[in-house]
This record gives structure tokens, C-alpha cells and sequence, in this order.
């Protein structure tokens, strides 16, 4: 039985890896900011007696992420895999967006990982083993309009994961990136529909974003496809760096790898029927009609 820890448990992907690796017979620490908030997944560990443990975590605070690690150590002595899942998403053009907002978005999706790393990275190399899986996004490898924030911290996040593979190899540490499309969670109910009356210059990037998401989420990855994938990284004896999941993660990251930067930008700053017609012909999917 492996001692695994995940991060960003309390809905969602999170949540799915945590009780997916605990079916696993695994003994799961799923890592929350408010333990107090997490009634579903408290839920879902006493309907199967599963072997999860939920552990107060904000991973902006290292001080309560060495709290967490600490009570971790003393109760099983080690940990043996960690999933950095923890993360928040938005989407706005680079103008648009406050500083304040950018900060929150790296504090959480790249900073915040760091110190979980920071963490835990020396108690791998000690024992001598260990996998860390980052949950990474699609928008790390291709990036769309008025989503550049978000996507700067998950590129980020994926340059950190490759650095870490080559520092964490002579400790036989695996690393691996989870990078999923769309991934249908409670997040997408929560979501305010865009105000077309506010005056927006990027209204039309912003549409076109919208459309993306629209058909992607009628055919979305779940959670549980995620949790797989997680799964593969963290038990085969071979993992894979980079673990696409969803289709529109699988197409977009085909798509871009066929044509150079400069033909990918060219079609994605067309418009109207001529943008709509040369992504249909780069990706095999009609998304933006």
C-alpha cells in the first residue's frame, strides 16, 4: 500500500484521484483548504470505507503545508506519490485583467506548487523514490486568446515538471504532467455567463473562446478519465512525461504539432468563416460553428 497525497481535493478532479487511488488500496491523503467545506467527498469516503484521510492544506501557506506533511510522516513514515492538483482558472484578455488577478492565478496554479514541492521533494530523495504527477492543463501546450494568464501558468508548469524530471532522476523520482482538455466538474456550473452589453474590445476573441469551450464540453474528458491517467503515472513501472486526456486535447496538441508557429498564429488571427474554415481543416473538428 502506497501513502499518496493529492492536492485540491475537495471537488472535482481532486477529488476523483484521491477516492480513485484510495479503490486502489492505497492510503490517500486528500488535501483541502477548508476541511469544513467538503461534505460530498467526506461522503463518498464513509459509503466505501475507503482509506482517505482529508488534511487541512492551502497551498499559498507553507506553513500549512508543512503542518500537513508533518502529520503525513508521523502517521505513515513516508510519501510515496504525490499529485499537485490544486489550481483555479480564468479567462480574460492580458489588458483586461488586473494585476491582482494575475498574481492569484500564479500564486495558486505555479507558486502554490512550488511549495508543495518544496515540501515534499526532500522526502522522496531520501527515501529513494517516489512519482509526483502535475495536473497541467491543454492550455500549457496550446494556448487560445483572452485565456493567457491561466495558460502562462500552466506553461509554466510544464517547464517545471521537465526541469524536475531530469533533478529527480538519480533519486529514482518519476515525474509526469497531466494535461487535460475539458474536463466536465462542478467549476463549469459556477461559471457567470459572459455580459455582451459591457463594452469589450476582445468581444470577438472572447465569443470565439466561448464557442471552443461550448463544443467541447458536449463531448468533455471526466474526471474519472483524469483520475486514469493519474493512476498510470503513478503505478506503471514505465510512465509517460505527458499524459493528454480528453479529445480536444488530443486534437489540439496534433493539430499544432503539424504546421510551424507562424502558420498556427496566421489561422488562429483570421476571422469569421476564414478563421472558422482553416481550424476545421487543421483540427478535424468544426468547433466554432
Amino acid at each position: 500500500m502506497s501513502t499518496i497525497l493529492v492536492t485540491g481535493a475537495s471537488t472535482g478532479i481532486g477529488q476523483e484521484a484521491a477516492l480513485h487511488m484510495a479503490r486502489k488500496g492505497n492510503q490517500v491523503y486528500a488535501a483541502v483548504r477548508n476541511p469544513d467545506g467538503v461534505d460530498d467527498l467526506r461522503k463518498a469516503i464513509a459509503a466505501e470505507s475507503l482509506p482517505v484521510t482529508v488534511v487541512q492544506m492551502d497551498i499559498t501557506q507553507p506553513e500549512s503545508i508543512d503542518s500537513a506533511i508533518a502529520q503525513i510522516m508521523a502517521e505513515t513514515g513516508s510519501i510515496d506519490a504525490l499529485v499537485n492538483n490544486a489550481g483555479v482558472g480564468a479567462g480574460q484578455a492580458v489588458e483586461m485583467t488586473s494585476m491582482e488577478d494575475v498574481r492569484w492565478i500564479f500564486e495558486t496554479n505555479y507558486f502554490g506548487t512550488v511549495n508543495v514541492l518544496r515540501a515534499v521533494t526532500p522526502i522522496m530523495r531520501k527515501q529513494g523514490s517516489g512519482r509526483i504527477v502535475n495536473v497541467g492543463s491543454l492550455a500549457g501546450r496550446v494556448p487560445m486568446g483572452c485565456h493567457a494568464h491561466y495558460s502562462a501558468s500552466k506553461f509554466a508548469m510544464e517547464g517545471l515538471s521537465e526541469s524536475l524530471a531530469f533533478e529527480m532522476a538519480e533519486f529514482n523520482v518519476k515525474v509526469s504532467i497531466i494535461e487535460p482538455g475539458c474536463v466536465l466538474t462542478p467549476i463549469w456550473g459556477k461559471a457567470e455567463p459572459m455580459d455582451e452589453s459591457i463594452e469589450q474590445p476582445y468581444m470577438n476573441t472572447l465569443m470565439r473562446l466561448g464557442r471552443w469551450f461550448e463544443f467541447n464540453l458536449g463531448r468533455p474528458a471526466m474526471p474519472a478519465d483524469v483520475a486514469t491517467a493519474i493512476e498510470d503515472a503513478i503505478d506503471s513501472d514505465t510512465p509517460r512525461f505527458r499524459y493528454p486526456v480528453g479529445a480536444d486535447a488530443e486534437e489540439m496538441i496534433a493539430a499544432r504539432a503539424k504546421v510551424s508557429d507562424e502558420e498556427w498564429i496566421k489561422a488562429n488571427c483570421l476571422q469569421g468563416e476564414a478563421h472558422d474554415d482553416r481550424m476545421l481543416e487543421l483540427v478535424g473538428k468544426d468547433y466554432y460553428r
